[in-house]
């Protein structure tokens, strides 16, 4: 089991297998030698080989993201009554999609590496608690000095069904280039890389010119999906709900046959497997070699639809790192949405049933 000291050497080895003695002792504030004294018991622990330090290979996702604190009303009277004060529920909980994202997947077993930034405060340091408690390696993610972890404000009809969200996330405007830029040997060692568009365009861009693991991208928002389409787009997969495909494609959704036009008109534009979810409907996935359709149950009995696309996507990440077939793959993120649909969670804990 290696030490705190060992611990942070091992994470920075990570971000850059080529680091130096000098370089790693200049960064933890310690001597050279004693660097190599902890090098030496990390290859006799077996966690690191020789020179070059190479690390054991292991199975492993890396989620590029949002962390935010999520603030959200569930007004519960039939009829909203606006400009004046509803009757309803009020619930603080942890969200963010690149957040949701990782913490399914841990959910169903996979090593996870989320890389993010957030603020030194409050909400800041809960998301670091409930990180270790989960077990997702935060390692690559900064929290960053004088400034504000996201937060989400939405308000949602009893059905599930959202009125209004408004986000304040600038704080991931540091998830930049340069900021990505040392983490890159960590994010190509992945098994599969999945990220969503609430981190800035010149950024998305750089992830499809510079990594070569297989993408996923989760498309956030009306105001930020369009970012994930460029003239360099390289991605494996898309995962986008309908009204964000509409307006990508200006394609009217109202019905099975136009949904099947918009996932068409979707991977003619990225080249990519799409997965089109749609409110009241349920799942499309379109590629070159699939097509396939699979509804939601009948009578969900919806709580909250926040989390719903994160789950998607997760269940998409291990439907891929296990070589399922689509029907296989159709049903787990299908039931994946219908799962957190029925819980206020935006991470439901019974995903981890889905793999027994």
């Amino acid at each position: 089991m290696p030490t705190e000291r060992e611990q942070q050497i091992l994470n920075l080895i990570r971000q850059n297998p080529m680091i130096t003695q000098k370089e790693l002792a200049s960064i933890l504030g310690i001597t050279r030698p004693g660097v190599a004294s902890h090098i030496s018991r990390l290859i006799k622990e077996g966690l690191i080989s020789g020179k070059g330090y190479v690390l054991p290979r292991k199975e492993y996702v890396t989620v590029i993201g949002a962390v935010n604190m999520d603030i959200y009303g569930i007004i519960q009277e039939k009829k909203v009554v606006p400009k004046s004060s509803n009757s309803g529920l009020v619930r603080l909980q942890l969200g963010g999609i690149g957040r949701n994202i990782a913490a399914d997947l841990v959910e169903l077993g996979i090593n996870t590496n989320l890389i993010t930034v957030f603020g030194n405060d409050a909400n800041g340091e809960i998301f670091k608690n409930d990180a270790v408690k989960r077990e997702i390696n935060i390692s690559y993610a900064q929290q960053l000095l004088n400034e504000t972890t996201s937060n989400y404000v939405y308000i949602n009809k009893k059905n599930g069904e959202r009125i209004i969200g408004v986000d304040d996330m600038e704080i991931n405007r540091y998830i930049t280039p340069e900021f990505l830029k040392s983490r890159l040997p960590g994010i190509n060692a992945s098994n599969l890389v999945v990220f969503d568009s609430n981190i800035p365009a010149e950024t998305i861009k750089w992830l499809y010119d510079n990594v070569t693991a297989p993408m996923i991208a989760k498309a956030v928002s009306v105001n930020k999906a369009p970012n994930l389409y460029q003239d360099n787009v390289n991605l494996d997969s898309l995962i986008i709900n309908g009204v964000e495909g509409a307006l990508i494609t200006q394609e009217r959704i109202n019905n099975l046959e136009d949904a099947k036009k918009c996932a068409k008109r979707l991977y003619a534009m990225f080249k990519a497997t799409i997965y089109l979810y749609i409110d009241n409907y349920g799942l499309l996935i379109y590629s070159n070699k699939h097509r396939k359709a699979k509804p939601y149950k009948k009578n969900i009995e919806v709580h909250n639809t926040n989390g719903v696309g994160a789950a998607m996507a997760g269940l998409v990440a291990y439907s891929k790192l296990r070589n399922l077939d689509i029907t296989e793959s159709a049903n787990l993120i299908v039931r994946a949405g219908e799962l957190t649909m029925e819980t206020n969670q935006s991470v439901s804990d019974h995903l981890k049933n889905l793999i027994k």
